[in-house]
């Protein structure tokens, strides 16, 4: 693909009408020169035709961007309320997903989890970056690195307050005190990367999809 930048939903497309909005504006954001970097932002659902990402670049600049739905240390994500049927995938079955849409062992690029709280654990759970990066190494996605933002976040470029020239996709920070810090994903401190050099949890082994619930985790 000649894009640098893949949203990959996990859903099929009936339920995904906002997620595949988001990325349209992206790319007016880009196409009007108000984003820093005007990228291109191509989408792939699961019920898409074929395996699209077998042709993916294969450069560490490549980036898939995986759209969801996440709360902290929750290892499903979920697509909107009110469109389509409402599904909460686990990291496995996300994962899967990918492979079957044809992610190469090869893919050397990052995957954002474009997931508000991916980077945030619970008591019992790593977050859902990590998961994702433990699953794929596990897999065999040895080049594969993840990335995960640590609080709420907007997939579409928005105008930051303050001396801001362009717009920016932004990720809010809440600090112990409750002061919120309003922050550009690309920040340090608004996201963490992963390898999937751990192990994961017995009790996360072998999650199955759920409809109109998530369960409990």
């Amino acid at each position: 693909m000649s894009t640098d930048r893949l949203v990959f939903i996990p859903f099929n497309r009936s339920q995904a009408t906002d997620f595949i909005d988001e990325a349209r504006r992206a790319n007016n954001h880009g196409s009007g020169a108000t984003a820093h970097r005007a990228r291109k932002f191509s989408v792939v659902c699961y019920d898409d035709a074929g395996t699209p990402l077998e042709d993916l670049g294969f450069s560490f600049g490549t980036r898939i961007l995986i759209a969801g739905h996440g709360l902290a240390g929750r290892p499903y994500i979920s697509n909107s309320t009110g469109i389509g049927q409402k599904q909460y995938l686990p990291f496995n079955v996300v994962c899967d997903r990918l492979i079957e849409k044809g992610l190469q062992k090869r893919y050397a690029g990052t995957i954002s989890c474009d997931v508000c709280y991916s980077a945030v654990k619970n008591d019992r759970n790593p977050p859902f970056a990590d998961l994702i990066a433990r699953y794929l190494h596990k897999k065999g996605y040895k080049l594969v690195n993840t990335i995960g933002y640590m609080g709420p976040m907007g997939a579409v470029h928005e105008k930051m307050s303050g001396n801001h020239k362009y717009y920016h996709r932004v990720v809010d920070l809440v600090s112990d005190d409750g002061t919120k810090k309003t922050v550009k994903s690309s920040d340090g401190d608004a996201r963490e990367r992963y390898f999937g050099v751990w192990s994961i949890p017995k009790h996360l082994e072998g999650l199955s999809l759920a409809n109109d619930t998530c369960p409990a985790f």
